[in-house]
């Protein structure tokens, strides 16, 4: 969860905003510690400056909290593949500033946050910051959710260069950014740790394997996803023998109060197809639940609850798209189940 201690002074803040647009990337970086040393040298001494790369559903709320609570004494950098979007978002707070390039973005950082959508991307952009800018010295803090090998090869791949790398995957969907009650856990060197932890309060897994906070990610998410399964059945078996749905809504609220209550209430509206809505969508899940799998096999272990969830996803992500919510599972559910998809 991202929190707020210190913060730059809103007038010196102001003074600094006409000067706050990205051009070169390590030059404008000199400029404005320059200009700062100036109204505060104090300001200087310890200073980490954010860039923010990828804008989806949680990196778009989770960026906008980092530059409204942090400690952040620059504006935080973001980039985006569709630079317009970064550009909007730049527009909405002085305390954001879109980069023309993933290059001006990553030279003028000290701390490079990532929120990507799947491996493929994280590869991709790490790949192209190295080629074309220096990235010796930057911390890179990777908090998409992928395979725990991946974590490991881009890990290597920074070292080569100088540059450390940490894995962070997020707990916790949009909802939950958007109201600062996700969860992080820090994978990798203490140095690396230490260095991005005045921006962040979560779980650290200082100097232990990086896989361990995918894995943990992934075993986490089984969790969430098997609790989701259970509850749409549940919703479903209620239905079919006739108890009103006010009835089981009491009881899930009096037993399991926390985010069960709101996911009831979706299903119950009908919301869960609803494409607008801040869900996961069911691409993610599916990802999720080939990882999963893979780790089962290799380990050999049988998951009953991950095989029933996996032939729900798939079949929601074949007959509504990848769009789909994650909750559309409980349509795939009330159809097997002589029911229509949508209530």
């Amino acid at each position: 969860m991202l929190q707020a201690r210190s913060g730059l002074k809103c007038g010196h803040r102001r003074q600094l905003d006409a000067e706050c647009r990205l051009r070169n990337g390590a030059a404008f970086r000199d400029k404005l510690l320059t200009e700062l040393q100036e109204y505060e040298p104090s300001l200087t001494s310890t200073m980490s400056r954010i860039a923010w790369i990828g804008l989806g559903s949680i990196g778009e709320a989770m960026c906008q909290n980092l530059a409204r609570y942090g400690p952040m004494q620059e504006p935080v950098i973001v980039w985006n593949r569709t630079i317009s979007k970064a550009e909007r978002l730049a527009e909405t707070s002085d305390k954001l500033v879109a980069a023309r390039s993933l290059a001006d973005a990553v030279a003028a950082a000290d701390i490079v946050c990532i929120c990507l959508i799947d491996d493929a991307a994280v590869d991709s952009t790490i790949d192209m910051a190295k080629a074309q800018t220096s990235v010796s010295g930057k911390v890179f803090v990777d908090m998409s959710t992928v395979h725990p090998d991946t974590n490991q090869a881009q890990s290597e791949k920074l070292a080569k260069v100088d540059a450390a790398y940490l894995a962070c995957p997020i707990f916790g969907g949009v909802a939950m950014a958007i109201e600062r009650q996700t969860t992080m856990v820090l994978a990798g060197s203490s140095e690396a740790i230490t260095k991005f932890e005045p921006f962040t309060a979560g779980v650290q897994l200082a100097d232990q394997p990086l896989q361990h906070a995918s894995l943990l990610k992934l075993v986490g998410n089984y969790f969430r996803f098997a609790s989701i399964e259970v509850l749409c059945e549940t919703s479903v078996l209620s239905e079919k023998i006739g108890l009103p749905k006010e009835t089981l809504a009491q009881f899930v609220k009096t037993v399991l109060p926390g985010p069960t209550v709101g996911q009831l209430a979706l299903l119950h509206s009908g919301a869960y197809s609803d494409l607008t809505t801040n869900l996961p969508p069911i691409s993610m899940a599916v990802k999720e639940n080939k990882y999963l799998n893979e780790l089962a096999l290799t380990n050999g272990v049988k998951l009953r609850t991950l095989d029933t969830v996996t032939a729900h996803t798939k079949r929601v992500n074949e007959v509504k798209g990848p769009d789909a919510k994650l909750l559309s599972i409980h349509g795939s559910i009330r159809e097997e189940n002589g029911l229509p998809f949508d209530v």
